[in-house]
């Protein structure tokens, strides 16, 4: 048999259709692989393609102090590698060691169930919900605080907004939740541009909260798609907090999809109360890894990039 080989693709050179089946491909895969969603999130990003894009694995090159070096777009998390076919370590390997040949650092994020041969990695916590069992079942794994946040929400009759719109909830996001993290402007109008595309598309779903002054004080952007739903905006005012709109947001979106086989994602997080609070809903751990690769000369070894969240 022909030994299949494998390329490094420019962005202009890259198959999306065949790309996207690549990615899509696995049994409710992450969003963040898809070339439609890094096309927003991302100018220019290149690959790594096994055969006739049986696998695939993206990069994301970057240039500074002249040194080429790759990391992941923010609004992603674990990106690949991709498989139609079993992902053999050794094809890991011949995969990670095509892309050093185009940079000298990277960092890969790897999918969860990747087979990581006797790699140094760590593991980065993420958060599913297998919702094919009835609501009832699901319902019943709460945790009592997430039961007793769904009472407060209860008292305060919330309703879903109509008229919100995925602008109004990344502001919202903006207002309450920016100044915490080190996100930029950037990066925040990339994913806001990205969730308005996928609401337009119905590749997700928004859900939104007004208080008694008819502000806005819960929202959620739920990517939905190939019988995955991914937590991708979580932001609330602290009265709205104080009221468990995020559980109650939460709680609906968990009625909307129970009962048949689908992936709930809450996506990861290293903050604790958030880990508490995520598997309060029953959710497990499905871990994911970053792996670094570092061919950078001993004297820039510092020269790491600030993507890990």
């Amino acid at each position: 048999s022909m030994k299949r080989i494998i390329k490094f693709l420019q962005h202009k050179e890259i198959d999306f259709d065949k790309w996207d089946a690549c990615v899509g491909s696995s049994e409710f895969p992450k969003p963040y692989g898809f070339s439609w969603y890094l096309n927003w999130l991302t100018d220019q990003w290149q690959a790594v393609v096994y055969g006739d894009y049986e696998a695939v694995l993206p990069l994301f090159i970057q240039s500074k102090y002249g040194i080429q070096f790759s990391s992941r777009p923010y609004g992603t998390q674990s990106v690949g590698p991709y498989s139609k076919i079993p992902l053999t370590p050794e094809l890991l390997r011949d995969l990670v060691h095509e892309a050093m040949k185009h940079v000298q650092y990277s960092e890969f994020f790897m999918d969860p169930g990747v087979p990581l041969t006797k790699w140094k990695s760590m593991p980065y916590s993420n958060y599913t919900i297998d919702t094919s069992e009835e609501y009832e079942i699901l319902q019943n794994r709460m945790s009592s605080q997430n039961k007793r946040n769904l009472k407060k929400a209860e008292k305060a009759h919330f309703e879903l907004a109509e008229w919100a719109n995925v602008k109004d909830a990344v502001q919202l996001w903006q207002n309450n939740i920016q100044k915490k993290t080190r996100i930029s402007h950037e990066d925040c109008n990339r994913l806001g541009k990205l969730l308005e595309f996928c609401h337009y598309q119905k590749r997700g779903v928004l859900y939104a909260v007004r208080d008694e002054y008819n502000q806005l004080c819960g929202a959620q952007f739920w990517v939905v798609y190939q019988g995955r739903s991914t937590l991708m905006l979580n932001a609330s005012t602290p009265w709205g907090k104080s009221h468990g709109v995020s559980t109650w947001l939460i709680d609906r979106h968990l009625r909307s999809v129970s009962g048949r086989p689908h992936q709930i994602d809450f996506e990861g997080s290293s903050i604790l109360g958030l880990k508490r609070f995520y598997s309060g809903f029953g959710a497990k751990d499905e871990p994911f890894f970053m792996h670094v690769e570092n061919r950078l000369p001993l004297f820039l070894r510092w020269l790491k990039t600030a993507t890990t969240r």
